[in-house]
């Protein structure tokens, strides 16, 4: 699915927090999203659970160094939220239409037999694991005047689901008598750097896919990223790492002074905060050489498309990350930044891109596709982004002139 990438600026503040919020509203949209954390896991932990508390949520955190599994660390996240009672009998009363009062009185004290009547007096239509779940969950009620109660790995079994069914399918179990906003998010540390192989990154998409509104977030060193975007071949995962990458900085505080260049821009357009923090953050990034070089060029796409959609001219007029209907090797190729309408593609590289000889054949035969299906093709480097922001908005601007006199 395509982003929709016409957010409202002003609607949010700060940096990196403001691409978590981004994240966010890309998740209520449908967009399938996962964040990436790229920092120390201390810092990167830090920031996931202060955005996710404010947003009014849970979110289970989870090692592969841990003995305990990633189901079973999340089943133990929902299984202490303390509204999960209330939000199921909720559920209950909007299928009877009635009180939550009378069915939490018909519920309790009652024999396996009498829940079994009363389950089937539902006329909820749910999956066989579904009916195992809203079983147990009448079970624990009928005992229990306080709140859920029970183990995670008990649950696992009374409902059926082997631990390698979990992502996505166990979660989209629950969603069935539960609403999708007490659903615990995900917060992944990845150590592995051959992320891509991995059975956990196939799960993981599709769970994005499949429930779009759930935040998950992988927590990834910088190291670690470089390496995995340096050395893995393209794919949709490595594509979703990109699209939602967050680079994190220890020190909130530490500030670099903007160039002239991006300084003039920002005030000549009126910028809002969020976009002013955006440039300090890339400034960050090519100042900090230990960041990879993958990294700079995505959050430089990024800022660039705001840059774009703030200027009168180009705004409106580009897409970030599209999906062309034609193919480069054996997957649709994408375009950074494209006009769809002017037929213009914008592509940011990074310095050490054309280092490698096959990255410039690669780059060669791109444009040459582009070419044949009469797409104009721009490049700029990310270090421009930085350093020649007012040349790059005026050539894409003689450019956006040039195919629309043209066109005439």
């Amino acid at each position: 699915m395509e982003k929709n990438n016409n957010i409202d600026h002003d609607k949010f503040q700060g940096s990196p927090r403001s691409y978590l919020d981004i994240h966010s509203h890309w998740r209520n949209q449908g967009i399938p999203t996962l964040t990436t954390l790229s920092g120390t896991p201390d810092a990167n932990q830090a920031l996931w659970c202060q955005w996710i508390k404010e947003a009014g949520r849970t979110t289970a955190i989870w090692s592969p160094t841990q003995s305990a599994s990633l189901s079973i660390s999340w089943l133990e996240s929902l299984l202490a939220e303390p509204d999960l009672t209330h939000q199921f009998l909720q559920y209950l009363a909007e299928i009877q239409q009635c009180p939550t009062d009378r069915i939490y009185s018909g519920v309790m004290n009652k024999s396996s037999y009498e829940l079994e009547i009363f389950q089937q007096q539902l006329t909820a239509s749910i999956s066989s694991h579904g009916r195992l779940l809203l079983h147990w969950f009448l079970a624990q009620i009928a005992l229990s005047r306080k709140s859920v109660v029970g183990s995670a790995a008990d649950l696992l079994q009374n409902i059926k689901l082997e631990d390698e069914q979990f992502l996505p399918h166990g979660i989209l179990v629950f969603k069935e008598i539960l609403p999708e906003n007490i659903l615990p998010g995900l917060l992944i540390e990845v150590i592995d750097v051959d992320l891509a192989n991995s059975a956990l990154a196939a799960k993981l998409m599709k769970t994005a896919e499949h429930l779009p509104g759930l935040p998950i977030a992988l927590s990834i060193q910088p190291a670690t990223l470089k390496a995995y975007f340096t050395n893995a071949p393209e794919s949709r995962f490595k594509s979703m790492l990109k699209n939602g990458l967050i680079a994190v900085h220890p020190d909130k505080n530490t500030r670099n002074s903007l160039s002239a260049e991006i300084n003039h821009v920002l005030c000549k357009y009126d910028a809002p905060a969020l976009l002013i923090d955006e440039a300090h953050s890339l400034a960050h990034l090519a100042a900090e050489k230990q960041y990879d070089d993958s990294i700079f060029r995505s959050q430089a796409e990024l800022f660039l498309f705001h840059i774009l959609e703030l200027v009168p001219d180009t705004r409106g007029v580009f897409k970030l990350n599209v999906k062309m209907p034609f193919s480069f090797g054996h997957q649709p190729m994408e375009i950074d930044l494209f006009a769809v309408t002017d037929q213009i593609a914008v592509e940011i590289d990074g310095y050490y891109h054309f280092q490698a000889s096959e990255n410039w054949r690669r780059d060669r035969r791109k444009d040459l596709i582009l070419q044949m299906h009469n797409v104009l093709i721009l490049r700029f480097l990310a270090e421009e982004v930085v350093s020649g922001l007012e040349e790059i908005i005026e050539t894409i601007r003689h450019v956006l002139q040039f195919r629309r006199e043209k066109i005439k």
